[in-house]
């Protein structure tokens, strides 16, 4: 099966690439830094500045097969995050992450590149939304994905970017930016307000928070602070999970859960949008590694 991308339709620096047999990709090479891309998805796998550490957790027991999610980088829960609301029987967080996005565009430019994808069909989801993502790669990665309403009828959406962020050691860092806000403790079904001191983690946790950011998460272990901004969104997913989780999950190592935090970029909960016919709505996440 050929490349859905020709070679001669890509500038200097990336390549049309196979992330495993019949899932293609796009792999960016600049002199700051490498990515890598799956169409399989529309999901950022990798960005790794040139001498750093990478910015993105990909598990090493990922299943890259077809209709399988894969386990880091960041996926796209789109056209609903978690359980759908109306039918069980639909695959959680949506469609996106498992259906192929389509190249629209890719360019470069002297900091890097800018790609733009088509996402899956509104017939594979059952609805009028369509979806298009942007990515601008270097200096550090802005992920922006776009729901439009094709229908005649308003239709709702709920989404989230949700990166997996590389840390050295996941009981070493520590998150700030969110202290005091409210947030729904998805685990313990209950809402609650966080402490107004940095956020550090000692058990699993899966929380919709009501902010927005901006957030910054420290690593001492590998001295640098990602710095995370957002728009189009009331709210962040923060979610580890913990050593018990990461035992139950076949596509992720026993000690997987100490290389990664996910703090997504998210339209959950109250926070998810209803879009009058015509209408479009962005959510976007913003990526830049800094030093400590």
């Amino acid at each position: 099966m050929s490349h859905p991308v020709h070679p001669d339709l890509l500038p200097p620096g990336v390549r049309a690439i196979d992330i495993a047999p019949g899932l293609p990709g796009l792999a960016f090479q600049h002199p700051a830094f490498s990515a890598t891309l799956s169409l399989y998805g529309g999901q950022l796998l990798d960005f790794t500045p040139t001498g750093g550490q990478p910015l993105l957790y990909l598990s090493p027991q990922s299943r890259f097969e077809d209709g399988k999610a894969i386990r880091g980088g960041v996926p796209l829960c789109w056209p609903w995050f978690g359980a759908h609301p109306q039918d069980a029987g639909q695959p959680q967080h949506g469609v996106a992450r498992t259906a192929p996005w389509t190249v629209s565009a890719v360019a470069r430019s002297d900091d890097g590149f800018h790609v733009k994808l088509a996402g899956p069909r509104p017939e594979l989801h059952g609805s009028t939304l369509e979806a298009s993502l942007t990515l601008q790669l270097g200096p550090g990665v802005d992920i922006a994905l776009t729901s439009r309403n094709l229908g005649n009828e308003p239709a709702s959406v709920s989404a989230a970017l949700h990166s997996y962020l590389a840390v050295s050691d996941l009981r070493d860092i520590h998150l700030s930016g969110l202290e005091g806000a409210g947030y729904h403790d998805k685990l313990r079904a209950e809402h609650a307000t966080l402490p107004a001191q940095p956020w550090r983690f000692t058990a699993a946790t899966d929380a919709i928070v009501a902010a927005a950011g901006p957030c910054q998460l420290h690593d001492p272990g590998w001295q640098r602070r990602i710095a995370i901004s957002s728009s189009g969104s009331a709210s962040t997913v923060v979610w580890t999970p913990w050593q018990q989780g990461a035992a139950n999950m076949a596509d992720l190592p026993d000690d997987g859960w100490q290389r990664f935090l996910c703090v997504e970029a998210a339209n959950a909960g109250s926070d998810a949008r209803l879009l009058a016919p015509g209408a479009s709505h962005t959510l976007r996440q913003q990526l830049q590694l800094l030093a400590l």
